[in-house]
């Protein structure tokens, strides 16, 4: 590992959460002339004074020109470039790095690059788990987890053979100079759009992944998504491009994982379910190949993947009704890849913060499902386009397990109730992960009730 050198840089950090305190620190300790900038005035302003004595504290609002004094603004990952100040320093030609960016200045190993509106999270895991069945000395982070900068190890550590990052949309607008061994977009769909603006600007997010790769390096992507079938005319024409769907490098014939021609297991040996798992597993196996990890390990580690929590997780059997839990569904695509993995009938529990989605195309996947339960923010618009299709109860606010109340109503034996909201979670819980556990909770109480 590099370290860079900031002496006498001034530098402001946009962001006082978790993520803004790494990059503050990060700068600190490479020499920079630090300000921290926050929206939120209620911040104990004398406290972080004293936590990080000759920092300047800003916490309030920020003026239009805030930014313009300082050579770069290290930005927290929930901060959209559209925020006034920020347009304006970017305008003023200011960089704006973000803890990838600044990870990829100092990171001398290899490094596989996952983004995408959906799967990000277990591709990233699965190649991790490639990683590791070979023997390699493997750093997993990013997005997912550990967060970058804590990937890079202090002076006199020795640097992982690899490392595997999963990487949001927010993460890549912040990104200048990473260049992946590999890297993958996984498909793309509506998502983010309060944050990026519009869904060009989205897209164009998610190509910065490959945008500093060449010669020698692999991009894979899918055989079959409209917005990933030609590269920007800005990227190098030298770079590998790998796809996956049928009659691609990857691809499942006869219910084999076929690369390259060659068979590599039987989609049964997966014990992760649908469809879109099979295309996860297919460009975690062409990441690895690109990274040289070897054929056994990689089909080691897809037999013994067992998924991650709140993404399409069998929770309990009640009266008769399967219940699953894939809270992580925090948008459209993801919502319609899990109802096309279960086989029905469902009664499904949709709901939340859509972040400026549409959401009429999931009319046509709830057309003859049991029926449907609504939750949170987007309830109005989604008993709108519903209206007629299927059968439909109302929670407002009311809570998960009034949710699963409503939706056991609904079910009958054979059926399967499934919180796949197609919304993000914080107008109600915590995070995804709150609003599964709080579905779980819910659903053990009523499979207990159903036994007493």
């Amino acid at each position: 590992m590099k370290k860079t050198d900031w002496r006498a840089r001034k530098m402001a950090i946009a962001g006082a959460g978790k993520t803004g305190e790494s990059l503050l620190r990060f700068a600190l300790a490479r020499g920079a002339d630090c300000s921290l900038w926050d929206t939120r005035a209620t911040l104990d302003a004398q406290a972080w004074r004293e936590r990080y004595p000759g920092v300047q504290i800003h916490f309030g609002d920020w003026p239009e020109d805030a930014f313009l004094p300082y050579e770069h603004v290290l930005c927290s990952p929930g901060l959209s470039p559209l925020t006034p100040a920020l347009a304006a320093a970017r305008r003023a030609g200011i960089p704006l790095w973000g803890d990838i960016e600044l990870f990829a200045q100092e990171a001398q190993g290899p490094v596989i690059a996952i983004t995408g509106s959906n799967g990000k999270s277990t591709v990233t895991t699965l190649v991790g788990e490639m990683a590791r069945a070979a023997g390699m000395q493997v750093a997993v982070g990013g997005n997912l987890g550990t967060p970058a900068l804590e990937l890079l190890l202090q002076e006199g550590g020795t640097e992982p053979e690899l490392y595997v990052l999963e990487l949001s949309s927010f993460q890549l607008e912040y990104c200048e100079s990473l260049r992946p061994r590999a890297a993958t977009i996984l498909n793309i769909s509506a998502d983010h759009l309060d944050w990026h603006g519009d869904f060009a600007r989205y897209v164009a997010a998610k190509w910065r992944i490959a945008r500093c790769m060449g010669a020698g390096d692999t991009l894979v992507l899918p055989g079959q998504d409209a917005e990933l079938q030609r590269l920007p005319s800005e990227f190098s024409t030298q770079v590998t491009v790998r796809r996956f769907g049928p009659g691609a490098a990857g691809e499942i014939v006869d219910g084999q994982i076929v690369i390259d021609g060659k068979v590599l297991l039987p989609v049964n040996e997966l014990r992760i379910p649908g469809r879109h798992n099979q295309e996860n597993a297919l460009a975690a196996t062409l990441l690895a190949r690109a990274a040289g990890i070897p054929q056994a390990a990689i089909r080691q580690a897809l037999q013994n993947f067992t998924g991650l929590p709140h993404r399409l997780q069998w929770v309990a059997t009640a009266d008769g009704v399967d219940y699953f839990d894939d809270s992580k569904g925090t948008n459209l695509g993801a919502s319609l890849r899990a109802i096309e993995a279960l086989s029905g009938p469902l009664v499904l529990i949709l709901g939340g913060d859509a972040k400026g989605a549409d959401l009429e195309p999931l009319t046509a996947a709830c057309v003859g499902q049991r029926g449907a339960v609504l939750l949170g923010n987007s309830e109005e618009e989604l008993a709108r386009i519903l209206a007629g299709k299927l059968p439909i109860r109302r929670t407002g606010r009311s809570g998960m397990a009034e949710c699963v109340r409503q939706a056991a109503a609904l079910a009958r034996p054979g059926d399967q109730v499934l919180l796949s909201p197609a919304c993000a979670s914080l107008d109600m819980f915590q995070d995804y992960h709150d609003r599964g556990q709080q579905f779980a909770a819910a659903v053990h109480a009523l499979a207990g009730a159903s036994h007493a």
